[in-house]
């Protein structure tokens, strides 16, 4: 099993890295990943804002995009997130502009709360560095020189850990517990965002849970391995077997030319053609009809004297059988059958262009699903973070370009008494909301006037802030007879009344509302005269209603019926054209908008004075007492046990007061004060105290890993076996 996972591993990593030094036959993932990157990528992929009322966000976006070089990154990241089935982007502010990075499976691990928020990540990559003394014995240069260096990040909202070591860093070592010790120099800095800049995508989300996508093949390894094993007989066939063998019934001597089995390489000018006959050369010279230098024997290309009996042929056997070539093509299309691609070397049934783009029409919509998985759920998030973060600079750039001066939050620790702190934290509120006031009415003042003070970085604040993304042209380009079909359609479905902008769609179905909404600036002609001719044909209607009497009121006209009336068909008229002519876009706000758990204010503050947060939710298991518990766990932290229960849970008082009596039961909390975590997620519990449950037989609480006074469950004292057997003193 363990051979068949290696075997299976070393066709992704060919993939994935592009390497062609392992022994991969099969091309199924190859083939399958090249036709995903080609319909997932198409002819290059466009980010934007729906909303850009500034024209700033678009140039923001595209200004990261191409400093990242995300273009030519694309299609490395495709094939790493479709094998690992999961993968993470993160960026990093760097000087001016951001560091925008992929991580696959193996090189991070994410830990999340209970409400499913990633609360510390940890990174691990390695790089190189120029040093002057390379004849260091314990350097390693890279392939490039450079001493290899590694780095670890371990990301919290508050600060960022950065280590760099010349050795390699690994998460876990070989027993599968946390590498704690590793050497290098370690640097705290403080995070200045104040949230995780870290997005996870996931590959075939798992139904049960978060965090558990698959690899695109995982599922399909045995199908893989043995299509594998069956390209490879067909080499070794077709290798063993394409050659063919000479059968004849005269004796050996006869058939092959006369020194031929004994014969040395012959010279380059002899091989050529050239011949001295006054200097005989030292080495055989055949100029022509000499043996092959790949030591092939040479048959003369007549034989003469052939008796009637004798028999002289060629066999070629069939090295690849018919059958045999079928099973294979076919298993072949099955399995990128189940991939949902398709397999082009067996798509000769199509004979129309048309035909093919309905084929290949699975195919397309198996790459959006990873668009969406990529794009829509991964790069779109994070650069919808940068963008509010530049508008959060923007907002604190703005207020000091102004002479506003930011009130300081107060923190609970620096005062004595609760009543000195909350009477600050009333003052600080005030001072905080007449300071909004004021930065608002400026910056209003400032966007009337067009004048952006000097000194501003950022982009101005524009409501919603979600991004979105588009594929800048198609795989298969529509010709001028299809482009004049969906034009037709358009004009019918305006003319049923259909609104333009919607109508558009057909025509250009990549652009937005808003771009279309700027199309229809021009005067619509076609429409105006539609919408008047219905306006007269109303008119000319309701003219005839005056001229014709009632049949029950021969006294009063037709139009005086009031089930008669035709002013709402006037007023309708008018409206789709007042309509036709002032299309515009819509403002969205940033209600909407999915923001990072970011920390308070005062965390902020904290962090950066150095100080610890408190503010932060910590992360707590259901029904932990910590967290208030839950009508199971009760007050002492002892599961199963009723508050009044004597030692052991035997034998407690039978009255509904507690032994202590002064300490209450459990009180039951809502479910939306407690969240749970979702299945499969990794809770990041490493700071977790739960020293206060599940107390010993003498009293005495387990206490956790890492407090003075606990077992070192990874020293050779303890657990004799980590170090082979171990000493018996250590033993005992």
């Amino acid at each position: 099993m363990s051979q068949n996972n290696s075997q299976f591993q070393e066709i992704l990593d060919a993939a994935k890295e592009k390497r062609g030094d392992l022994p991969v036959d099969t091309m199924i993932v190859s083939s399958h990943l090249a036709q995903m990157r080609m319909f997932i990528l198409r002819r290059g992929l466009e980010f934007y804002c729906e909303q850009d009322s500034y024209g700033g966000r678009r140039e923001f976006i595209k200004k990261v995009y191409e400093e990242n070089m995300l273009e030519m990154k694309l299609e490395s990241i495709i094939d790493y997130f479709l094998c690992d089935g999961q993968g993470l982007f993160y960026f990093r502010p760097s000087g001016d502009s951001y560091q925008l990075l992929y991580f696959p499976k193996d090189s991070y691990r994410a830990y999340r709360n209970q409400y499913g928020q990633i609360d510390t990540l940890e990174l691990i990559y390695s790089f190189s560095v120029k040093e002057k003394n390379m004849m260091d014995p314990y350097a390693m240069p890279g392939k490039r020189g450079g001493r290899k260096k590694y780095i670890k990040l371990k990301v919290k909202k508050d600060i960022i850990e950065q280590t760099i070591s010349n050795e390699k860093i690994e998460f876990e070592d070989t027993s599968g517990l946390p590498n704690l010790q590793q050497g290098g120099h370690t640097e705290e800095l403080t995070n200045s965002l104040g949230f995780i800049p870290a997005v996870e995508v996931f590959n075939h989300l798992d139904c049960t849970g978060e965090s558990t996508g698959t690899g695109e093949f995982d599922w399909l390894s045995n199908q893989i391995l043995f299509h594998d094993e069956l390209v490879r007989n067909v080499r070794k066939n077709m290798k063993f077997f394409g050659n063919p063998t000479l059968v004849s019934s005269r004796p050996k001597h006869d058939i092959l030319e006369s020194g031929d089995e004994n014969t040395m390489r012959p010279t380059i000018s002899s091989q050529a053609g050239f011949y001295d006959p006054s200097r005989s050369s030292s080495r055989v010279s055949q100029p022509f009809g000499a043996a092959g230098i790949d030591g092939q024997i040479k048959v003369p290309r007549v034989i003469a004297n052939l008796e009637p009996t004798d028999r002289v042929n060629y066999m070629t056997p069939d090295a690849v059988s018919g059958d045999q070539n079928m099973y294979v093509k076919q298993y072949r299309s099955e399995i990128r059958l189940a991939l949902g691609g398709v397999d082009d070397i067996d798509i000769g049934t199509a004979s129309t262009a048309y035909e093919m783009k309905s084929l290949y029409g699975r195919v397309s919509a198996t790459a959006e699903k990873k668009c969406r998985a990529l794009f829509d759920f991964g790069l779109s998030k994070l650069f919808a973070m940068m963008i509010q973060h530049e508008e959060f600079m923007f907002e604190e750039s703005f207020a000091q370009a102004m002479d506003l001066k930011r009130p300081e939050i107060p923190l609970e620790e620096n005062f004595e008494n609760r009543e000195e702190y909350e009477a600050a934290r009333l003052k600080y509120m005030d001072e905080q909301k007449i300071y909004l006031d004021q930065r608002g009415q400026l910056f209003n003042a400032s966007i009337e006037s067009g004048q952006i003070p000097n000194g501003v970085i950022g982009l101005i604040p524009d409501g919603s802030s979600k991004v979105s993304w588009r594929w800048t042209g198609e795989i298969f380009e529509e010709d001028s007879q299809g482009i004049l079909n969906n034009s037709i359609v358009v004009r019918n479905l305006q003319e049923l009344g259909v609104d333009s902008i919607e109508a558009l769609k057909y025509l250009f179905p990549s652009k937005t509302d808003e771009e279309r909404a700027a199309m229809l600036t021009g005067y619509p002609f076609r429409m105006v005269q539609q919408s008047q001719q219905a306006f007269q044909t109303f008119t000319g209607m309701l003219q005839q209603l005056y001229a014709i009497p009632h049949p029950q009121m021969p006294s009063q006209p037709l139009a005086a019926d009031p089930n008669l009336d035709l002013t709402g068909f006037l007023y309708r008229s008018l409206e789709f054209l007042r309509k036709e002519l002032s299309y515009s876009g819509k403002y969205q706000s940033d209600d909407s908008d999915i923001r990072p758990d970011k920390l308070s204010d005062a965390d902020i503050r904290r962090a950066e004075l150095g100080l610890p947060t408190r503010d932060q939710r910590p992360v707590r298991l259901p029904g932990d007492a910590q967290s208030g518990g839950s009508n199971v766990t009760n007050a002492s932290g002892s599961p199963g046990l009723s508050a009044n229960s004597g030692p052991a849970g035997f034998g407690g008082s039978s009255s509904s007061q507690s032994m202590a009596a002064g300490v209450p039961g459990s009180q039951r909390k809502p479910e939306f004060a407690s969240s749970i975590p979702g299945p499969g997620v990794v809770l990041g519990l490493s700071d977790a105290d739960t020293s206060g449950q599940f107390p010993g037989n003498l009293g005495f609480t387990a206490p956790a890993m890492g407090k003075p006074g606990s077992a070192d469950l990874r020293s050779g004292s303890f657990d004799p076996s980590l170090y082979n057997g171990g000493s018996s003193g250590a033993a005992q």
